[in-house]
């Protein structure tokens, strides 16, 4: 075979494995398909009612967008009326403040859709809360009384504050809130840590 008939063979071979290359490549481009997956959010929100010195209504809401399971932490302290400091001086329930709660005692921890005081000192609500949905009343009404007696030996200058702190974990899987707050879920309700209070 003469030098020229092998550069002509030789620039064939290169010509189709170009053209080879490039359909394959052409092919595999156009077989891209780009999933996007978005991430979902769990937000917990307090709604309450409050007139005066009156709060009623107290639960949470899912404000996220991926059902959840909710805690929540109450707080009854003084705080100076002046500096806004928190006092010391603890309030005392039936004396300074009266509450109603809406929690099931310890034998009703395993039912579904209930407030439960666990030992860790959190409340715990037992069912999963959709996205946009809120959780049963955790607090009927909670009442800073005002005994005048009370008022005179305070000598007055401060403001009782219940302070409602919310959490919230992804309810699935389950491991989640077992990994986060060291609960169980047993048929879809939520068990809390420590056994009821």
């Amino acid at each position: 075979m003469s030098k020229r008939k092998r550069i002509i063979a030789l620039l064939v071979g290169v010509i189709l494995l170009a053209g080879t290359a490039g359909t394959l490549a052409w092919l595999s481009v156009t077989g891209v398909l780009v999933n996007q997956f978005g991430i979902g959010s769990v937000t917990p929100s307090v709604q309450e009612t409050l007139n005066g010195k009156v709060k009623s209504d107290v639960k949470a809401k899912n404000t996220g967008t991926a059902p959840a399971y909710i805690r929540a932490a109450v707080d009854i302290y003084w705080q100076d009326a002046t500096s806004g400091a928190r006092l010391w001086d603890e309030p005392k329930a039936g004396t300074d403040y009266e509450i109603a709660w809406s929690v099931a005692d310890a034998s009703g921890a395993n039912s579904a859709d209930n407030w439960v005081k666990a030992s860790d000192g959190f409340y715990y609500w037992t069912s999963p809360v959709a996205p946009g949905a809120e959780t049963g009343v955790l607090i009927n009404r909670v009442t800073e009384l005002n005994n005048r007696v009370t008022e005179l030996k305070t000598t007055g200058g401060r403001n009782l504050v219940v302070d409602i702190s919310t959490q919230a974990v992804q309810a699935t899987p389950d491991e989640a809130v077992r990994d986060a707050w060291g609960c169980t879920v047993e048929d879809g309700v939520l068990v809390p840590p420590h056994g009821g209070a």
